[in-house]
């Protein structure tokens, strides 16, 4: 990381979001923490919304796959909003995760070689198996894998781990 990281995403075991002044930030919806690890889990940390709401929501109407996913949004602002910097930022077409700001322990090796915790940990989507598909897909890649993701400023040929659904 370039030493600017102000947010520390643990996704390996149990979840964990620290502020950028060490206090944990207690993100209590599973669909939140899952959408955290779908965009950390994208090379560049962005997804296309319909990808995600496909992924999150798939199961439910278009309009309230949408409001769903602006409702996680908006409860992610909220508890980053003491920071200088955003944490997710979105489009009417993307949502990223800002890499500049956040130290994701997937794209660190060290931290994965380490690290006996599966890729988000405990969270299930009911009824989602598109996610639950992608979530399978991810912890063998990560565990089959003798790294991490890549970090967003190398450029990799064959990434290791790496989701490259868009």
């Amino acid at each position: 990381m370039n030493g600017m990281a102000l947010y520390r995403l643990r996704l390996l075991g149990a979840f964990q979001l620290v502020a950028p002044n060490g206090q944990r930030i207690d993100v209590t919806s599973k669909k939140a923490i899952a959408l955290l690890g779908l965009l950390a889990s994208a090379n560049s940390g962005e997804r296309w919304r319909a990808w995600i709401q496909d992924k999150l929501w798939g199961s439910r109407e278009l309009r309230q796959a949408q409001a769903s996913l602006r409702r996680e949004l908006h409860g992610l602002r909220k508890l980053t909003a003491g920071s200088p910097f955003p944490l997710v930022e979105a489009t009417t077409r993307t949502v990223r995760l800002n890499l500049n700001v956040v130290d994701v322990d997937i794209r660190n090796e060290e931290a994965v070689m380490l690290s006996p915790g599966e890729f988000l940990e405990g969270i299930d989507i009911a009824g989602e198996e598109s996610f639950e598909e992608w979530l399978r897909e991810m912890r063998n890649n990560i565990a089959d894998s003798s790294g991490p993701m890549p970090s967003a400023d190398k450029q990799y040929n064959s990434p290791v781990g790496l989701d490259q659904t868009h």
